[in-house]
């Protein structure tokens, strides 16, 4: 069996496979003094419920955009489940290439995303990644990492709108029922969601021109089932692409 682990910043996904399969998966807040018990304590009632034995696990893999988490993360691995675990970086060998000014500045997360495009999707193809930062990973028929686009996340938006105005208040990630808001809530509801849903959209439509060609889209990340069905631009959606992605460059 191989764990595997997407640390982001505001949320953990952990993924268990059986041989090829996706057998059980969970998520965590992401802590980054999270110390190497409190993995333990975590993860162990999870293994045990689902009567996984520990020692079943014969290797770990780990994405990781948090580098204060990395060392707890690895002392967990080696102390209690007995194995050094795989961190994913650009020094990793990968079934693709990576053409942008400095591989170093991108995120583990987006390099599984491209290592899931170029073993499952028609290229070229884009990855929509909606998490705490929306991330945009283009990857060309050449089977190679482009770049493409950082912003900040939905719920992002929601609480800097909040916090940077007086009478605003935080509200929850909703869809209204109309696009015009017919009170503070549901305004501000319809602007974030409805915003991004065109911003999403128009994005695609700028890369896919830029691009010269039509791409194959997949959305992934925690907010991808509340934005799927709102987008005009047809995709698939894949809420365990990274976890599959993370397994790939480890198996390469």
């Amino acid at each position: 069996m191989l764990l595997v682990m997407d640390i982001g910043n505001s949320q953990t996904s952990y993924g268990i496979f059986d041989q090829s399969k996706l057998t059980h998966h969970w998520r965590g807040e992401t802590k980054s003094a999270r110390s190497v018990d409190e993995y333990a304590a975590f993860l162990f009632p999870l293994l045990n419920y689902h009567h996984i034995k520990a020692e079943n696990i014969s290797g770990i893999a780990i994405s990781s955009v948090v580098p204060p988490c990395d060392y707890h993360l690895k002392r967990f691995c080696e102390e209690y489940l007995e194995n050094s675990p795989f961190f994913v970086s650009c020094e990793n060998k990968a079934p693709f290439t990576i053409r942008v000014d400095n591989p170093r500045e991108v995120g583990a997360d987006r390099l599984a995303n491209t290592a899931y495009a170029v073993t499952h999707l028609k290229l070229p193809a884009i990855v929509v990644d909606l998490g705490t930062a929306t991330t945009f990973d283009v990857v060309s028929d050449e089977k190679s990492f482009e770049g493409g686009i950082i912003l900040p996340g939905i719920v992002m938006g929601a609480e800097s709108l909040s916090l940077k105005t007086s009478l605003l208040p935080l509200v929850p990630t909703d869809f209204p029922k109309s696009v015009i808001g017919k009170n503070t809530v549901t305004c501000i509801q319809s602007g974030i969601l409805f915003g991004y849903c065109e911003a999403i959209d128009g994005l695609l439509s700028r890369l896919q021109k830029e691009i010269g060609k039509k791409c194959d889209i997949a959305l992934t990340g925690g907010i991808a089932p509340l934005i799927h069905s709102h987008l005009k631009t047809p995709s698939l959606i894949l809420p365990h692409l990274t976890l599959e992605g993370i397994k790939i460059l480890y198996e390469v």
